[in-house]
C-alpha cells in the first residue's frame, strides 16, 4: 500500500515538473506573441524609430519658410484617431520627405514640420535695396536674399549718391560674407519693414540726385 502511495506521489511530482518545463519553453519561444499589446507598447524605449503615437500624444504642426528660415507653429493638439498607433516609419510614409515633411518625436510630443517655399507673413512685406545692372534695385524680403527683384529705380543715378551710400549698396551683393557688425549696420540703412519706410529713403535719394544735378 505504501509503495502505491509513494508511486502515485512521484507521478504527480513528475507531471508538475513537466508542466513547469513546458510553460517555461512556451514563455521563451512564444512569449512576445502571447503578451498583451499594451505591454509591448509600454516597453518601447525613447528611441525615435520605435516610438508610437498614443491617444495622449501632443501633435505640433509647424511651417518652416525656406526663404527666411522662420518657423511658425500653427497648431498643437492631441493626436487624431488616424495617427494613434503609427510609429515613426509609418508616419514618414504618411508625411513623406519628398513633399517637404519632417517627422520628429520629442518625448511624448510629435512634431510634423512642413517646409514652405517663400517668406513668412512678416518677411514677405520686407524690402531691401541693392544694385542690379548698374541701377538701384528694390528686392522683396530681408537682406541676404536677392532672389525676388520687384523693380528698378531708373530715375536715381547711383553715381550722384554720397560715397557711403554707394559703398553700402555695393556690399549688398555679398551680404552673407560680411561680419555680423557690418550686417547689422547694413540692415539699419538698406532694409525696410514695408514699402512706406522704403519710399521715404528713395525720396531722399531723388532729392540728392536733383540737388547734384543743379
Amino acid at each position: 500500500m505504501f509503495k502505491k502511495i509513494f508511486g502515485f506521489g512521484a507521478a504527480v511530482v513528475l507531471m508538475a515538473l513537466v508542466a513547469v518545463a513546458v510553460f517555461a519553453l512556451l514563455e521563451t519561444v512564444g512569449g512576445p506573441v502571447m503578451k498583451p499589446v499594451t505591454n509591448v507598447i509600454e516597453s518601447v524605449t525613447g528611441d525615435e524609430s520605435t516610438q508610437v503615437v498614443k491617444p495622449y500624444t501632443m501633435v505640433r504642426h509647424v511651417r518652416e519658410y525656406e526663404a527666411c528660415g522662420e518657423v511658425e507653429l500653427y497648431s498643437r493638439e492631441p493626436a487624431d484617431e488616424e495617427l494613434v498607433g503609427l510609429d515613426h516609419h509609418r508616419l514618414q510614409m504618411k508625411y513623406p520627405a519628398h513633399n517637404g515633411w519632417e517627422v520628429s518625436f520629442q518625448g511624448e510630443e510629435l512634431t510634423l514640420t512642413r517646409k514652405v517655399a517663400g517668406y513668412c507673413g512678416l518677411h514677405r512685406e520686407y524690402r531691401h535695396l541693392g544694385i542690379y545692372d548698374g541701377l538701384i534695385a528694390v528686392y522683396q524680403g530681408p537682406l541676404g536674399d536677392n532672389g525676388t527683384l520687384l523693380r528698378l529705380e531708373r530715375n536715381i543715378r547711383i553715381d550722384l549718391l554720397p560715397a557711403d551710400w554707394r559703398a553700402n549698396l555695393e556690399k549688398v551683393a555679398r551680404f552673407n560674407e560680411l561680419s555680423r557688425d557690418e550686417q547689422v549696420k547694413l540692415r539699419q540703412t538698406l532694409e525696410f519693414t514695408d514699402d512706406n519706410a522704403l519710399n521715404l529713403v528713395l525720396e531722399n535719394f531723388d532729392e540728392m540726385d536733383s540737388e547734384d544735378g543743379l
